[in-house]
């Protein structure tokens, strides 16, 4: 039998439901609505002739049919996708690089540091992707990613780029209309203000209640106070006077060094998550790569010997 064009379509919709095993799911992975891929499966299952999956309440399972076409058809796509990425790196410069970085160490980190970056590499063109959360490797949009996790990414080539510390600040003009802060346990009585998204799968005060059992203010609510998703909303919301983030320290040490924000504690928490440097290992021998790469590492190393001096 030979598949026309739409129920070709339809095989990558039937192959992310079978991984899945929920049309919801798959309808959010592939950026429509779980009506869309309902249609598309019902379709695909038209032009086969049989049903590939058996709708029971509140599930979904694959019928026999359907488990032996899943797999040729994630294999096929597999295969699809990478050639597809291989003909694209061929396609572009290889002078071309992709960085995909998270928007607040993009901002407060990545930056402010590139002009250091393009005097060494002056003919390099260099995309920076400010995002965020879930990274597919296969259909991935980036030749290189500085990633804040508390693992390695996946099926890419991983390596750990600069561990991070965790500290309260707050403008001075907050810490001196709160004057009473003296130890971490007097934050019952301040804002706390909250990157809701800190890491994949955290809970919304992960990362303020993480730092608070680490120097034993138990007594302090980590879930009172205001949420962001993303760090630097918190930080910027620091800035302004609204109440005290938890900074990582590679993002709020100019903000620190200028006198903009202050830290009331000294006390300084490793944070659960780490920077990572992530790669597909075929490209990671261009001469670009290697240069970005050796970049990123050096950079990284000199803020890991000041935090260590400041710790």
């Amino acid at each position: 039998m030979r598949l026309n064009s739409n129920a070709l379509a339809s095989l990558r919709f039937f192959e992310a439901v079978a991984r899945l095993l929920s049309f919801t799911r798959a309808a959010a992975e592939l950026s429509v609505t779980a009506g869309a891929v309902s249609h598309q499966i019902k379709y695909l299952e038209d032009s086969l002739g049989c049903k590939l999956f058996y709708r029971l309440p509140k599930q979904i399972k694959l019928t026999e049919e359907g488990q032996k076409l899943a797999v040729t058809a994630a294999s096929a796509l597999r295969d699809l996708d990478q050639k597809a990425a291989e003909v694209i790196a061929s396609s572009r410069s290889s002078t071309d690089i992709r960085l995909r970085t998270g928007p607040s160490f993009a901002l407060r980190w990545l930056v402010p540091r590139l002009s250091a970056l393009r005097k060494r590499e002056p003919k390099m063109s260099l995309r920076v992707i400010g995002a965020y959360g879930h990274v597919d490797p296969v259909h991935r949009n980036f030749d290189l990613a500085v990633e804040f996790r508390q693992g390695d990414l996946p099926g890419l080539q991983s390596e750990v780029l600069m561990e991070e510390y965790l500290l309260p600040v707050c403008s001075p003009q907050y810490l001196a209309q709160h004057n009473f802060l003296k130890t971490p346990a007097d934050l019952t009585r301040c804002t706390l203000l909250h990157d809701g998204d800190a890491w994949e799968f955290a809970s919304e005060d992960a990362e303020w209640r993480h730092w608070l059992d680490e120097v034993g203010a138990h007594g302090v609510k980590s879930n009172q106070g205001q949420f962001f998703t993303l760090s630097n909303m918190a930080i910027e919301a620091a800035l302004v006077h609204q109440g005290i983030a938890l900074g990582r320290a590679s993002l709020v040490k100019d903000l620190l060094a200028a006198g903009l924000l202050v830290a009331p504690f000294r006390e300084r928490v490793k944070s659960p998550c780490r920077y990572s440097l992530a790669y597909p290992r075929e490209i990671a021998d261009r001469p670009c790569m290697r240069a970005v790469m050796e970049w990123l590492r050096e950079e990284a190393a000199k803020m890991s010997e000041r935090t260590m001096l400041h710790s």
